[in-house]
């Protein structure tokens, strides 16, 4: 499961999450809010940025082999509450995730920070019943994007096999959003990653827990 506040804060993980679809996984990409602020849309109403994203998120999730979900938060107005938690929660009681992938709390978009504060909340709400229904007590891994200048376990995930879903979807949306970053730097920082983990394409998260995506090749 991966939980992010706006469509297109995926891009660091796809290879992980089409990885786990094509070895037969249930993969389900949540996102916190449609992100009907973005500027990249100028004047256009908010219902009909939403209406956009969502169909952006929908095209990813078929892309990568994932389900998805999106949940009724505003975007920018995201703080971490209960209310958000909550509804979480219960979408991780239906899904039940080994494991999780989100936010780094450090992001410097409070959206983010949110995101992550809501995700760790989740993981204690959705193993009581009285709030969830029917509750996922089982362990789940906690993964986030990483940040260089703080020390915790690094995870390297090689995505060398489904590197080409990654590139599809960074395309899609450099091509809507105009993006100034080239496919040929996408490319470039996914090969780097790769070379400090010995493989052609990598992607990176950290972890408060212990490695553990073994069966990943």
């Amino acid at each position: 499961m991966a939980v992010f506040a706006h469509p297109d804060d995926e891009i660091g993980a796809l290879g992980t999450l089409a990885l786990h679809a094509r070895r037969g996984d249930r993969v389900l990409l949540v996102w916190m809010t449609r992100g009907e602020l973005a500027s990249q849309f100028g004047a256009m109403e908010e219902a009909r940025v939403a209406e956009m994203r969502e169909g952006h998120g929908a095209h990813v999730a078929q892309l990568i082999g994932a389900e998805y979900r999106f949940l009724p938060f505003r975007d920018t107005f995201l703080t971490g509450s209960r209310e958000e938690a909550l509804a979480l929660a219960r979408v991780m009681a239906e899904f039940g995730p080994d494991a999780v992938i989100t936010w780094d709390p450090w992001d410097v978009h409070p959206d983010h920070r949110a995101t992550h504060q809501a995700v760790l909340s989740a993981l204690k709400l959705c193993r009581i019943p009285k709030l969830v229904g029917e509750a996922h007590r089982k362990p789940v891994r906690l993964y986030h994007y990483p940040r260089r200048e703080v020390s915790r376990p690094y995870v390297y995930v090689d995505v060398s096999a489904t590197q080409e879903v990654a590139e599809a979807v960074f395309g899609f949306y450099q091509a809507f959003y105009g993006w100034p970053v080239s496919l040929e730097d996408f490319r470039a920082q996914r090969r780097l990653r790769g070379r400090e983990a010995g493989v052609p394409f990598a992607e990176v998260f950290q972890t408060d827990s212990p490695p553990a995506w073994p069966a990943l090749p």
